[in-house]
């Protein structure tokens, strides 16, 4: 939904992932530039870096920071293999993409970083713990290359969806908890889950003019879920 949201608006787009066919159908159906890479591998991600800076014509723009993967249980359940590679694709993998773009974004007088936390990073969820910590941390790395790049022109702000779920062309950002069975979530106050497609206008504003004094924000997008505490009860 990023991808195509953000062509729509006329940028040159170089998005990454790790499926190959999914990515080839989405540069068809947008006309983005697909480069496979898996963000675990550093020298897949700094050549990715690169190929969006060699397509860009020099420039890098926008970062929008997106992959992600999701556990499910509580901390006690969680193997740390597990928890390690929830580190390396949501935190890691954040954090050195955006040291990469740093210097290339200083250079050419700003840019924007847009970071694809979660609610959970706000507030943590038992259900989902690792997942949890990793988005709190992803949080904080968002601000403070905030804080970093703001005397060189450079933004950075974290996006945090609430759950949402995949419109006829959305794609599944934040599909969080109960993933696995979508009849059981609760709705938020507004009545409706997210989509794709409201994460999108929201990434496509932190890359627009418009919010260029918009730097080191959390912004939650969750339908009202975060504006007041759920109780849970457990047997």
């Amino acid at each position: 939904a990023c991808v195509e949201r953000l062509r729509a608006e006329g940028m040159t787009v170089v998005f990454t992932g790790r499926s190959q066919a999914r990515g080839d159908a989405v540069a068809a159906a947008t006309g983005a530039t697909f480069v496979p890479t898996d963000h675990r591998d550093r020298a897949q991600s700094d050549r990715a870096v690169e190929a969006a800076r060699r397509i860009g014509g020099g420039r890098i723009d926008v970062l929008v920071a997106n992959a992600g993967i999701l556990m499910g249980g509580p901390i006690e359940e969680t193997p740390e293999a597990a928890f390690c590679e929830l580190v390396e694709v949501n935190l890691t993998a954040l954090f050195r993409d955006s040291r990469a773009c740093f210097p290339i974004m200083k250079e050419q007088g700003g840019g924007s970083m847009i970071h694809l936390c979660s609610d959970t990073g706000i507030r943590g969820i038992h259900e989902i713990a690792a997942y949890s910590v990793t988005k709190a941390g992803a949080v904080a790395v968002s601000e403070l290359f905030a804080a970093e790049g703001a005397p060189y022109g450079i933004r950075a702000n974290a996006v945090c969806p609430g759950d949402v779920v995949p419109g006829v062309q959305a794609t599944p950002v934040g599909f969080e908890h109960h993933a696995e069975n979508p009849e059981s979530w609760t709705l938020p106050p507004s009545g409706r889950f997210g989509t794709g497609e409201d994460v999108a206008s929201l990434v496509a504003w932190l890359a627009s003019d418009e919010s260029r004094h918009m730097t080191g924000a959390t912004l939650r997008i969750d339908g009202g879920t975060g504006a007041a505490f759920r109780a849970v009860t457990r047997a």
